[in-house]
């Protein structure tokens, strides 16, 4: 496969692993829909979509590109790739408090887009960043805590009930992050 194909095959991965999140939660009961505040037209809506693509970019870029990509070179791969997935999670801290489930499904997230990047590169790892928070925000979810709603207000409005950092602090975000994980793991076994 290309590196178009395999970006495509990581937007939908990204995509719809954060869609079966959302549909765990709703299945469990722990989703929040209140009254959008304000109407999200037509054009802000596809101005802020595009923008999950140079945000996820500009993350993966720092985090996976240089930290691991580079960094590895100087430091090694274990101690790069462990230093790339905790200020991953500590980038994210600024958005909302993070529990003992945030810090874990942003690991685990850190540990995916890191194997992804090795194994397929930036764009690969930019396409699933991007397609995960792109449904995350889609679905009325604030993407990676509550606090970022006001810079990317959504065209719905949902929170989990009880966890501040939205989705990403939810058991059911474990339950899909691991499997992904699993899931390439074996993957890249077979290639």
């Amino acid at each position: 496969m290309n590196w178009e194909d395999l970006s495509a095959l990581a937007l939908g991965v990204g995509f719809f692993s954060f869609v079966a999140v959302s549909l765990i939660l709703t299945l469990a009961g722990q989703v929040d829909q209140r009254p959008q505040s304000m109407r999200v037209g037509a054009a802000r809506f596809w101005l802020t979509a595009l923008l999950f693509f140079p945000m996820a970019f500009v993350e993966e870029a720092l985090f996976r590109w240089f930290l691991l990509g580079e960094l590895r070179w100087v430091i090694g791969v274990i101690p790069a790739f462990l230093l790339s997935m905790g200020l991953f999670i500590l980038a994210h801290r600024p958005n909302e408090r993070l529990r003992f489930m945030a810090v874990l499904n942003l690991a685990i997230v850190g540990a995916i887009l890191g194997f992804v990047f090795l194994r397929w590169g930036l764009w690969v790892a930019t396409a699933g960043h991007a397609g995960w928070n792109l449904a995350e925000w889609g679905m009325g979810y604030a993407v990676s805590g509550e606090k970022t709603r006001a810079l990317l207000p959504a065209p719905r409005y949902r929170v989990v009930k009880g966890e501040p950092f939205g989705p990403e602090g939810h058991w059911s975000a474990t339950v899909v992050l691991l499997a992904v994980l699993f899931a390439l793991v074996d993957l890249h076994r077979l290639w």
